[in-house]
């Protein structure tokens, strides 16, 4: 920017989160200039649909359906990327860096994945890349990872970062509703897409936790190397079942420093009810960060145009007090480490396995054998009341062992001829 009084804003998407933005600096415009002693002005926003309604109208000569106008408009001080995906929004934010220009972007995918390519672009141009909306929309742990918390030696960093699958969970648990019920509910209040792979397969939460991991343990993470499984197989009675023993079901994202290598993965988990993350219901997301000094959950709204929409005005009030005391760039790019990721194959924890069987003298017995065979010992087994002959669903609980050989225990246990279907979830221990 130039020593003006005027800053010039252009955004780049007009859906939930660029109108989010910009509804929340117009309504604290005149306070922000006060504090920053500028004059900040929306110059500029592109959407390839000015069709549809909004909830907020802006005037027609400031409106265009070109992304690039906004990008090469040498007025735009800032630009707010607010489209998602990587192309063409990998292009559009370098172009930007590339003139100078400060980008903020809540884009996970983008930053997962070509994070590190833009800081070094911001670096090499004196321009700057905020994304604090990237992970935990109006949750403030971009900045706190990189920096309040970087003088901690992190070891693990936990989340529950996707509102879709934490509704969708929530409802399977206290109202005892399938898997496909609650989906319906969490798109009917507008918490899921039509088409919500993304979300419910787990790639969110791996955008995500690639993201934080690569702040908190200062190393580079490829998305790829994150192990991911989603919550499209869990069952109401999955859910019953782990609160007989204590736990809550939740899709977790992780991140877990051990030596010199990182345990990456985003998996259904039975979580301690003593767990700070496992009283986390709804859309709300957390996000526990613990060091070798302490222990920190954060905590608040995961998504929606007004939590993300002001993690972006806050990187917007940052980027101008940057410009004014001419810091620019003062926290680039944190990765200098190129750690190892651990397989999941390495995995050493405990198991609630559901298998489908049929309800036949010596069922358990040859369930249990398989088991042993691959060096996987019980601590609980339990097998509902069902009708003899038919198919019910048996569950065990495992003392740790080893994820390699538990697959392996798995893999007997589906070709016995009275079992139709075995599935695991992953325990995670208390924080």
């Amino acid at each position: 920017m130039e020593d003006r009084k005027v800053v010039k804003i252009g955004v780049i998407g007009f859906g939930t989160v660029g109108v989010g933005t910009v509804k929340i600096l117009k309504e604290r415009k005149e306070e922000i200039e006060k504090e920053l002693k500028v004059a900040i002005q929306i110059a500029k926003i592109a959407d390839k649909d000015w069709e549809r309604e909004r909830p907020l109208t802006v005037p027609p000569e400031i409106r265009t359906y070109d992304s690039w106008e906004v990008v090469k408009d040498p007025e735009i001080d800032i630009v707010v990327e607010a489209i998602g995906g990587v192309s063409p929004t990998f292009e559009l934010v370098s172009c930007a860096l590339e003139q100078g220009k400060t980008v903020i972007t809540p884009n996970k995918e983008l930053i997962a994945k070509k994070g590190g390519e833009l800081l070094k672009i911001a670096e090499s141009s004196n321009s700057e890349l905020f994304f604090e909306g990237a992970v935990g929309g109006g949750i403030p742990i971009i900045h706190s990872l990189k920096g309040q918390l970087i003088g901690d030696d992190i070891e693990e960093v936990i989340g529950i970062v996707n509102g879709t699958t934490n509704f969708v969970l929530t409802e399977m648990s206290l109202h005892k509703t399938s898997y496909a019920e609650a989906l319906k509910e969490a798109q009917n209040r507008g918490y899921a897409e039509p088409v919500p792979v993304m979300d419910v397969e787990g790639f969110d939460a791996a955008y995500k936790i690639a993201i934080l991991a690569s702040l908190a343990f200062h190393s580079k993470v490829e998305v790829e190397k994150v192990y991911r499984e989603g919550i499209t197989l869990l069952i109401p009675e999955d859910i019953e079942f782990a609160k007989e023993l204590g736990f809550t079901v939740k899709l977790l994202a992780i991140a877990k420093k051990l030596n010199e290598a990182m345990e990456l993965r985003v998996h259904p988990v039975l979580l301690p009810f003593d767990h700070p993350l496992s009283q986390v219901y709804g859309v709300e997301n957390a996000i526990y960060v613990k060091s070798k000094t302490r222990r920190l959950t954060f905590r608040g709204p995961g998504a929606g145009g007004e939590a993300t929409g002001s993690a972006i005005v806050g990187d917007i009030i940052e980027a101008i007090r940057n410009w004014k005391w001419q810091c620019r760039g003062r926290v680039g790019c944190t990765c200098l480490r190129e750690m190892e990721v651990k397989p999941i194959t390495e995995l050493i924890t405990q198991y609630c396995v559901r298998i489908l069987a049929l309800d036949v003298p010596g069922v358990l017995g040859k369930i249990a054998t398989q088991f042993g065979e691959a060096g996987v010992s019980l601590s609980a087994v339990k097998q509902p009341g069902s009708t003899p002959g038919e198919l019910t669903n048996i569950y065990f609980l495992t003392h740790k062992t080893k994820e390699e050989s538990l697959q392996r225990s798995l893999e007997h246990i589906r070709k016995l001829e009275v079992v139709k279907e075995a599935y695991a979830i992953r325990v995670e221990e208390g924080g």
